[in-house]
């Protein structure tokens, strides 16, 4: 038993050494991201190689004060992690989605300012943005529509108001499909 044991030891050890490589990707090169400056460092140059690395750099910004986490992962939210062969788990591709997501409700009144805000209605990030503000309440988007709703308002009259009208339609329409559409939107007059 001893002697099988010591065997698999071995079996392990002998491809860590053959392919150092391998074994420091996952580590994602441990000085490098100590911290979450240094994490913001490493996505801001894009010097992040695995889907690992990329899910520990978010991970750590996400430990930042809220005020200073919120922006930078807004600011990131066209960040693709790279592809790998292994299977997906329910995460977005888009790892800032889920550090959002992560961080709550905290994270809806900026991410409403980025979208009325960002002129580019066909941008990732545009799309990256409603999701995770979708994915704050955990896809109860009737009171997100009716803060959209609010905000509009408040800037009457401007193509920012007109880009949160737009948001809140495509919001409704999608989170709230055929089947629950009439509970929303009895939902949203209630809100009123």
């Amino acid at each position: 038993m001893f002697r099988l044991s010591r065997v698999v030891g071995y079996a392990l050890l002998i491809p860590a050494l053959a392919f150092p490589h391998l074994s420091t990707a996952q580590g994602c090169e441990g000085p490098k991201m100590a911290s979450a400056d240094e994490a913001v460092s490493v996505v801001d140059h894009g010097d992040i190689k695995t889907e690992f690395c990329a899910r520990e750099a978010f991970k750590l910004i996400e430990r930042l004060p809220k005020d200073e986490a919120i922006p930078i992962l807004i600011r990131h939210l066209g960040f693709r992690e790279p592809l790998t062969n292994a299977p997906r788990s329910w995460e977005s591709l888009y790892p800032a989605v889920d550090s959002l997501y992560n961080l709550g409700l905290s994270a809806e009144p900026p991410l409403i300012e980025f979208l009325a805000q960002n002129e580019n209605e066909k941008s990732i990030e545009h799309a990256n943005a409603i999701e995770a503000l979708a994915l704050t309440r955990h896809a109860d988007v009737v009171p997100t529509i009716k803060l959209l709703r609010q905000r509009s308002a408040a800037l009457a009259g401007t193509p920012a108001s007109a880009r949160l009208e737009t948001v809140a339609r495509y919001m409704l329409k999608t989170y709230c499909p055929a089947g629950r559409r009439q509970l929303c939107e009895k939902a949203l007059r209630e809100a009123n």
